[in-house]
């Protein structure tokens, strides 16, 4: 049958190949650090609500702000992939795995996380959940989030070990440290009702912009690797007429002398 107009006889069909891929990477990448985390971030939220105990918003910011620090480091492990170096891919590169991977990944966290905020909404007294900052709460979880990936993503390109986790988790560690103690006109982590609340907001989107743009950046370099064809070997040489040289029988031959 001829191919339809349109379609080169090399074009693949991507979606296919995706949904073919997907299961098995998914297999192989490293998701239960991400699903323990999360399921540990779910448990400790629930635990006020189970204990009908009050918490006051500035210790329910710290508490969500404390288990998306524990999910985020879950997720950075979801890239590590040791094989990356040896193993060739056809037809998708490991730019596009590796996203494939990290929307997995930013969906599942989105999940576990929304659960862990109406949790530790729940666990806030309700003449103050009306004002309880959830939006710009989950905009520092998806900024951390992004960030932790695309520090994911430059530990597996500098890393032979292809174990990018062993970059991001350290540098989102230091990050989270450094930012508790910045001056009040650039905090990032203001307690719910700070007049520097909306400042924050806006310099975490910033930081979420640049984020994002790393990811781009490094997954556009991940080039598609193919190994080249497997020449046959090729054939002996034979002697002239078309008869192969034979050795005589008696030289391979040893005496018993």
């Amino acid at each position: 049958m001829n191919a339809p107009t349109g379609a080169g006889p090399g074009s693949a069909p991507t979606v296919t190949v995706l949904r073919t891929l997907l299961v098995p990477d998914l297999r192989a990448a490293r998701i239960l650090p991400l699903l323990g985390a999360g399921a540990l971030a779910t448990v400790v939220t629930v635990c006020p609500v189970l204990f009908s105990a009050h918490v006051q918003p500035d210790a329910a910011a710290v508490l969500l702000r404390i288990v998306t620090l524990l999910t985020v480091i879950g997720l950075s492990c979801l890239l590590d992939d040791p094989a990356a170096r040896t193993t060739v891919v056809v037809p998708l590169s490991r730019g596009l795995r590796s996203g494939l991977r990290m929307a997995v990944g930013l969906l599942a966290f989105g999940l576990f996380w929304g659960a862990s905020a109406v949790l530790v909404r729940l666990g806030v007294p309700a003449e103050a959940r009306q004002s309880f900052p959830v939006g710009g709460l989950a905009m520092e979880g998806l900024t951390l989030a992004v960030g932790t990936l695309a520090l994911a993503l430059f530990g597996m390109r500098r890393s032979t070990l292809g174990t990018g986790s062993l970059v991001a988790a350290p540098a989102l560690t230091l990050f989270v440290v450094a930012a508790l103690f910045l001056p009040d006109g650039l905090e990032l982590f203001p307690v719910p009702g700070d007049p520097g609340w909306s400042d924050a907001t806006l310099r975490w989107a910033v930081l979420l912009v640049l984020a994002l743009a790393g990811c781009a950046v490094q997954l556009r370099g991940e080039r598609r690797t193919i190994l080249p064809a497997r020449q046959p070997p090729s054939p002996k040489p034979s002697a002239p007429g078309g008869v192969a040289a034979r050795r005589p029988a008696g030289a391979s031959r040893r005496t018993g002398r």
